[in-house]
């Protein structure tokens, strides 16, 4: 996604739901970002909180899809497990994120999650790939007051489509993308604000342009195109097939500011600390047993914002020892010990 957009975007939650609390949060975490502080003086500015692991595609690059054989194991977020990890929070955040390792639309009680953060003024963005959708969840979900919805839509024919999202119906999708936008339009909102998503491989590279023209067509808000990277590599040895040029690490920030700005939770609690994470042994606690200020400076995060900050002496936890996303900003700490 293109800078200008996602600052856009996050520019619209802060006109909408900012405060002069929020706003405050907000530029703490950016002066302990820039000061390198390592017990941070602001809490996460952006949460996601995913409301299930569970999924109806089988897409090579999830490690939910290709059932990883070290994947935690699949659990419904309830509304009252959303309440008590979003009430934590609400008071400093603007933006929720309400997707991760799922589809979000297979939880039924998705969009009493969304109106009851809509109602606490912050905002909800969705991903989805659309399968699983109906005229009542086209009316729920537009008066829920999401925000914003993501849906993965990365082929102009089944043929194409399939090879990633694997079981997937283009036709039913393109059906249920007509449904919702017609309800929007019949309900006189403009929210949620629709993003036809398309995750670009070397296989469904020339589809792209029809895709464009058929979203523009449709009336959908925006076409973004998202470029695979390297992260999808790991998960199984069919998604490596997918990625033909993938995005370099290099290219990637010289330190994480996930570390300074963001808190991913899975539908039990689990805490990690980035959105690529999902393995048990990368945990940073518990959202739902602990109190999420004292789990955003414990030790795990300390430690890896330290080593982040240049000391590589510090016991390192997983996921961020074996991050090949930020294995250049690892080189570059390790060659200031030789």
């Amino acid at each position: 996604m293109r800078p200008a957009i996602v600052y856009q975007k996050y520019l619209d939650y802060l006109l909408k739901f900012g405060n002069s609390r929020k706003l405050l949060n907000y530029f703490k975490s950016k002066e302990d970002f820039r000061k390198k502080r390592i017990h941070l003086k602001s809490t996460p500015y952006k949460i996601t909180i995913d409301p299930g692991n569970v999924c109806n595609l089988e897409c090579p690059g999830c490690h939910t899809g290709v059932k990883h054989p070290e994947r935690m194991g699949s659990k419904m977020l309830s509304f009252q497990n959303f309440k008590t990890i979003f009430d934590q929070v609400e008071k400093d955040i603007f933006h929720l994120a309400m997707y991760n390792w799922g589809e979000p639309f297979l939880n039924k009680k998705l969009f009493e999650m969304v109106d009851y953060a809509r109602q606490k003024k912050v905002g909800t963005t969705i991903h989805s790939n659309l399968n699983h959708f109906s005229a009542k969840m086209a009316e729920d979900c537009v008066k829920s007051g999401l925000m914003h919805l993501y849906l993965s839509i990365d082929g102009a024919s089944q043929n194409v489509y399939e090879k990633y999202r694997k079981k997937g119906d283009l036709e039913l999708v393109l059906e249920n993308l007509k449904l919702l936008l017609e309800t929007r339009n019949r309900m006189g909102s403009k929210y949620p604000y629709i993003t036809w998503k398309y995750l670009k491989f070397s296989h469904n590279s020339e589809e792209c342009e029809t895709a464009k023209l058929q979203a523009k067509k449709m009336g959908v808000d925006s076409f973004e195109i998202f470029q695979a990277s390297e992260s999808l590599m790991d998960i199984s040895d069919e998604a490596k097939q997918f990625i033909k040029d993938p995005v370099k690490f290099e290219s990637l920030p010289e330190r994480c500011n996930s570390l300074w700005s963001s808190m991913y939770i899975g539908p039990d609690g689990s805490v990690f600390p980035c959105s690529l994470a999902f393995r048990e042994s990368e945990v940073f606690g518990n959202a739902l047993q602990e109190e999420i200020p004292s789990i955003w400076n414990n030790e795990k995060y300390r430690n890896s914002r330290m080593f982040f900050t240049g000391n590589t002496e510090v016991e390192l936890p997983v996921p961020c020892r074996n991050c090949k996303f930020y294995y250049h900003c690892m080189n570059l700490a390790n060659s200031r010990i030789n």
